[in-house]
């Protein structure tokens, strides 16, 4: 039933095959391990695109972890020096990111809902691909891309780590002892070092702190733990156009002192102005 919304949403309700219907959650990451014949699904498609070492990568640590919102946060703070364009491989139907632009700029030849959000490039999927292969980042010539992995390409990605290879890592969680107790198996299967973004209160519950394994003590005792505060206007309307709560906004330039992989460029770009009065409060 939930491949079904999916297509019906995506348009291609017209031809929808029992064989789609069966495998409609599996086909999104088939693109990311490799298989014999298929050289150009071999690796993650920002790799392809030959910018890897250009990529910011955030991943859920496990399902519900508020990534989208970590990833917006990242990317703004980025990209108060650097051009930046945030990437959404979440499916349409699942996007976190749907509402974020402040200006919409449509949809080009290959698939990508292209938008602006002040200094920020946002792509979102225009769609489900049909074949299930993972689409290249638009062109984006000396700009840092964030990728906003989605919990369908994580967990595909998690299934074949090689894919991560050359790329910072942001991995989000929760603070409880379900999340922390998963997240510490994704910090093991990224390897590397790994920012952690704990989303919830700066203060650890106790029973939080005895229940994190060696990976996530070993990020909090060397400083690569941000703690990003819950909002709870985030949590009851989700992302928009509107600016990021300041403590958000805040976690994010934190985290972005500590991922980013290029030099900032020498010049400050200008925001984009709007004529939405609530994307320029």
């Amino acid at each position: 039933m939930r491949a079904a919304v999916v297509a019906i949403r995506s348009g291609f309700f017209d031809d929808v095959t029992d064989d789609v219907l069966a495998h409609g959650d599996q086909a999104f990451g088939a693109a990311v391990p490799s298989s014999a014949g298929q050289p150009d699904r071999s690796h993650a498609p920002w790799t392809r695109a030959g910018i890897d070492g250009r990529a910011v990568l955030v991943v859920a640590g496990h399902a519900g972890a508020g990534a989208s919102t970590v990833a917006l946060a990242l990317a703004e703070g980025l990209a108060e020096n650097r051009r930046v364009q945030l990437v959404d491989y979440s499916e349409p139907a699942r996007s976190g990111l749907s509402a974020a632009p402040t200006i919409e700029l449509g949809t080009d030849a290959a698939g990508w809902r292209c938008g602006r959000r002040g200094r920020l490039d946002l792509v979102r999927l225009a769609q489900h691909p049909a074949d299930g292969a993972l689409p290249r980042p638009p062109e984006a010539a000396d700009a840092t891309v964030v990728v906003d992995a989605g919990w369908s390409t994580t967990c595909a990605l998690l299934d074949s780590p090689g894919s991560l290879v050359g790329c910072a890592l942001v991995v989000v969680i929760r603070l409880t002892v379900p999340a922390v107790r998963e997240a510490e198996h994704v910090l093991a299967a990224v390897g590397g070092e790994a920012a952690v973004a704990a989303v919830g209160p700066a203060r650890w519950p106790r029973l939080v702190e005895a229940s994190c394994g060696p990976r996530l003590r070993k990020a909090r005792s060397t400083g690569r733990v941000v703690s990003v505060p819950l909002d709870r206007r985030l949590q009851i309307a989700g992302l928009t156009g509107d600016r990021l709560p300041k403590s958000v906004a805040a976690a994010g330039r934190a985290l972005a002192e500590l991922v980013a992989p290029a030099a900032p460029s020498r010049h400050r770009l200008p925001a984009v102005r709007t004529r939405r009065a609530g994307a320029n409060r």
